[in-house]
């Protein structure tokens, strides 16, 4: 087990809204940054998104992370690898379509690092809480607690039978389980030189720093909570859990400089929440949401399980931003953006 404190840090993904956070952390604790892009305009946004940070963030094109040693290159002369890349679509005429780019993007960065990077001491993989979580909230007893544990996994999604009807939440729950599954497999059989640790984001909200566009293409969490805006949530049932993405993303960053989380899961949460808690705390803030007529119905109404992280355990120190500063610095974020009154 190992402490990287200093270095170049290789990060995928790092025009996403978790992955942009990634990138601002690490400079901002002093790593050098290489960011892997599909292209040289998704680069020059986030090296001129940062301008203070000239000279300590690179780029290396990566257009096709699904091809056969994609990452081979950006390997070479890295530290460490955070890989947050993975699709995050809903639309598909197969589920093949987003289950193989993202299995093969977690196992093909482990692959190219296996072969090609003799520095890199620790590979972080941005998994996802549904990873653990088995969806089965209806006959999930009440105050069921999933945790961490490496044999904790969303069997349904690993097991499911699916195709081009299949629910896209299902399909990508599946991506991101069956993803992290393999990557998890990869390094038991190959034993690499480097350590590997897989973080576990539950539903993230907070402000972003990465570039985004008009519904329906903004994809990331804020844009699934505008796209309820319209009838707002009718059936009063908790969504999940949830953490701030500027916790997520620093967590990421305390994951490389830790030695005792080489080998672990990391999930990433701050308790449960409802879409009628967002709508009470951004109406009190004076934005127009939805959900003004059931008030207070939110997930403290509701028995639901929820999942119990190690944070605390291997970072005794760190302490989560509250559910109204997440939301109202998020609510904020998308008023400058021009999609929230």
């Amino acid at each position: 087990m190992v402490a990287i404190t200093s270095g170049k840090v290789l990060v995928t993904g790092a025009s996403g809204y978790i992955g942009a956070w990634v990138v601002k952390y690490l400079v901002e604790h002093n790593f050098s940054v290489l960011v892997a892009t599909r292209n040289d305009e998704q680069a020059a946004f986030i090296e001129n998104r940062f301008p203070e940070y000239k000279g300590k963030v690179s780029h290396i094109n990566v257009p096709d992370i699904e091809a056969e040693n994609a990452y081979d290159e950006a390997v070479k002369d890295v530290d460490a690898i955070i890989h947050c890349a993975s699709p995050v679509v809903f639309t598909f005429e197969d589920p093949s379509e987003i289950i193989n780019p993202a299995i093969a993007g977690a196992t093909g960065i482990l692959k190219s690092a296996h072969k090609y990077g003799s520095k890199v001491k620790r590979v972080l993989l941005t998994s996802s809480g549904v990873a653990i979580h088995n969806l089965d909230y209806a006959n999930a007893k009440a105050g069921t607690t999933f945790d961490e544990a490496c044999a904790s996994w969303n069997t349904v999604a690993l097991d499911a039978k699916l195709d081009k009807d299949s629910s896209p939440w299902l399909v990508y729950n599946a991506a991101k389980t069956r993803a992290e599954k393999a990557a998890w497999d990869f390094v038991s059989a190959a034993r690499p030189s480097f350590d590997l640790v897989t973080i576990l984001p539950t539903f993230n909200w907070g402000p972003f720093v990465h570039k985004v566009g008009a519904l329906p293409v903004f994809l990331s969490t804020p844009g699934v909570l505008l796209s309820t805006f319209p009838v707002g949530d009718t059936s009063g049932a908790t969504v999940g859990d949830w953490v701030d993405v500027r916790d997520t993303a620093e967590l990421h960053v305390l994951a490389l400089e830790t030695p005792a989380l080489g080998g672990e899961r990391l999930a990433t949460t701050n308790g449960l929440f409802a879409w009628q808690d967002i709508y009470d705390v951004l109406n009190a803030a004076g934005y127009d949401a939805p959900g003004k007529a059931t008030k207070g119905a939110g997930a403290g109404k509701v028995n639901a399980p929820t999942l119990k992280a190690k944070t605390h355990k291997f970072l005794p120190g760190f302490k989560y931003r509250s559910f109204e500063e997440s939301v109202t610095d998020m609510a904020a974020a998308l008023k400058e953006a021009g999609l929230l009154q």
